[in-house]
């Protein structure tokens, strides 16, 4: 081979980035040029070689792959204690010749030291076997010196390679595989999965307790806690389990090979174990425990992805239970988690779309049978799902912060409609359930001002503002002084539900409020059982001893009716009275009242 083809071959080898076929046309450029039959790279590793690759060798020669040999022996070992390439034209007879090698049929060989940055990293051998056996010249040295050079340069661009994606790929504080990795392992355990016939599983752990260690403690006690808790899951798991840094206190479990459920949760108790901790020093001592999100594959089959999505969600149930628990994801609950979440993206777009509208239920004087009063009951005429009533959004709403601005229109729609009403003579109260929302909004009081003051005709007596009693008894104080501050402008408050919270009649007195809504729960039984009739009527009894006046709730019959009428109760509602129906309805009903 001539030396412009020689060049064109060394200028070819430095546009390869792999390096197993960098070697390859490394390895056939010194055979061709050396005449020899292959050649090999062999590894230093500490204080010891190791053969890694081969090119053209006998199988008996590369069946030695792996061979480990001290970094002192061999012609190899001389080629670095001499620092310089070594030329042996009669291996078997050469005093550092090694038996194994001789058995393999090596006639000659040539070593050269390969170099790095931090110093030799390896040897380049260069092998004859059955070849007549040349005199080296020292240009065909130089070539040779001039590719273990190259050899040791690509040697080296690929570790740091490697250092750089084990930098990219591990948690620099623990060493656990971290987030990058995360979806290639999983997606190669999965197909493990299926091939094996056998169950994966999730775990994703959340650590209780960690922002109080890292707050209490300090950060460096903080990443202190992280490695140990690293430590310990590697002491409790197996060697086919993977832990991965998910960020901050997160880490993900990769259980595989698992037979039963009983083998998972054999393995989650000892994670639970392992991770009850307890820290600090002298009084600052902290307990930290782990919660668990499970799913299995391919019970739970989904993409990749989605699994520790459902992970993620099984996870938020375990700590709301508490914490120091594993809890399985469930379908049907995450399913209830998306339809809560849409239904949370649609609320605003429900309020500026006007698809709430207001249902009106009549309240009766028991006494007379007339309609004195209607309840303002929301509805969301849902552009997909028909009418919804309160009980399928409302808990939802009252978790978004579309809550003050849907509370704040249904005061304006009532008001509106009961002044409307007015105008047309009939003389209601008009009752409008508050949100726990409305009831911590310091700005209630103004925006009830302002829709009074927008309908003449709706006498502020006329609207009665009804709490629910487990609301209004979150903070007493508080709640009594906005009833104070509304009442101020003439309207009156009910407490709704009444009997199904922690409050006692005294509450009333704390509160001030005007009227009691005796809940459906006790009105309804009461033609069955004669302790629920004895318990409505002391609940009347003693409200009116107070200066409150009672509306019962859940009428659904004429005994019922009756029973309430004889009971002493002032008004009532229910469907032995009416559904709740739209506002041009509730005209008609009205109507025929007269």
């Amino acid at each position: 081979m001539n030396q412009e083809s020689i060049i064109s071959r060394l200028q070819h080898l430095t546009r390869i980035y792999d390096f197993s076929a960098f070697f390859e046309e490394t390895a056939a450029l010194a055979a061709e040029q050396l005449q020899a039959e292959g050649a090999a790279f062999i590894v230093r590793e500490g204080n010891n070689l190791r053969y890694l690759f081969f090119h053209g060798l006998p199988s008996a020669y590369a069946e030695l792959a792996s061979h480990v040999f001290p970094d002192n022996q061999g012609i190899s070992g001389r080629a670095i204690q001499l620092d310089q390439a070594v030329f042996v034209d009669n291996y078997p007879a050469d005093s550092s010749a090694m038996p194994e090698y001789i058995a393999t049929g090596l006639k000659a060989s040539l070593v050269i030291p390969v170099h790095g940055p931090e110093g030799t990293n390896g040897i380049l051998a260069i092998s004859w076997f059955t070849a007549k056996i040349p005199v080296v010249n020292e240009a065909q040295l130089q070539l040779a010196q001039l590719l273990a050079d190259m050899l040791g340069a690509a040697w080296y661009r690929m570790s740091m390679e490697l250092h750089l994606e084990h930098i990219a790929t591990r948690d620099a504080l623990t060493g656990v595989p971290n987030r990058y990795q995360l979806e290639e392992r999983l997606q190669t355990a999965c197909a493990r999965a299926q091939r094996d016939q056998r169950t994966l599983a999730l775990a994703l752990l959340d650590i209780d307790g960690f922002k109080e260690a890292n707050d209490n403690l300090g950060h460096q006690a903080g990443d202190r806690l992280l490695r140990e808790i690293v430590t310990r899951l590697q002491d409790v798991l197996r060697a086919s389990d993977t832990i991965v840094r998910l960020a901050g206190d997160e880490f993900l479990l990769l259980l595989e090979n698992l037979h039963s459920r009983r083998d998972l949760e054999d393995i989650l108790q000892r994670v639970l174990i392992a991770l009850n901790i307890r820290m600090g020093i002298d009084h600052q001592q902290i307990r930290v425990t782990a919660s668990a999100g499970v799913t299995t594959y391919p019970h739970d089959e989904v993409p990749v992805l989605e699994l520790i999505h459902h992970a993620d969600q099984a996870v938020y149930r375990a700590k709301s239970q508490g914490g120091n628990c594993w809890v399985y994801y469930d379908h049907d609950d995450d399913e209830r988690r998306r339809t809560a979440q849409r239904l949370r993206g649609e609320l605003e777009r429900a309020l500026k779309q006007k698809e709430f509208v207001l249902y009106w239920q009549p309240i009766i004087n028991l006494h007379t049978g007339q309609c004195v009063a209607a309840e303002a009951l929301i509805r969301w005429q849902h552009p997909e799902r028909g009418l919804l009533l309160p009980a399928s959004f409302m808990d939802i709403a009252e978790n978004s912060p579309a809550m003050l601005r849907i509370g704040a229109w249904v005061i304006q729609e009532a008001c509106r409609q009961g002044n409307q009403w007015a105008e047309q003579g009939f003389l209601l109260d008009i009752q409008i359930n508050l949100s726990a929302r409305q009831i911590e909004n310091h700005r209630l009081c103004e925006e009830l001002r302002s829709n009074l003051n927008m309908c003449p005709a709706l006498l502020p007596e006329r609207v009665c503002l009804e709490l629910v009693e487990r609301i209004a008894l979150r903070d007493i104080g508080k709640t009594s002084r906005l009833i104070q501050d509304c009442q101020s402008l003439g309207v009156s408050f009910a407490l709704d539900d009444f009997g199904t919270g922690p409050a006692a009649l005294q509450y009333l007195l704390e509160l001030g409020c005007n009227q009691i809504k005796i809940d459906h729960t006790f009105v309804i039984p009461m033609t069955r059982s004669q302790r629920h009739q004895d318990m409505v009527r002391a609940m009347i009894q003693m409200a009116h001893a107070l200066g409150v006046s009672v509306t019962a709730e859940g009428i659904e019959d004429e005994i019922t009716l009756q029973l309430l009428q004889t009971s002493g109760a002032d008004r009532g509602q229910g469907y032995r009275i009416a559904r709740p129906m739209p506002a041009q309805e509730m005209a008609t009903y009205l109507g025929k009242q007269k």
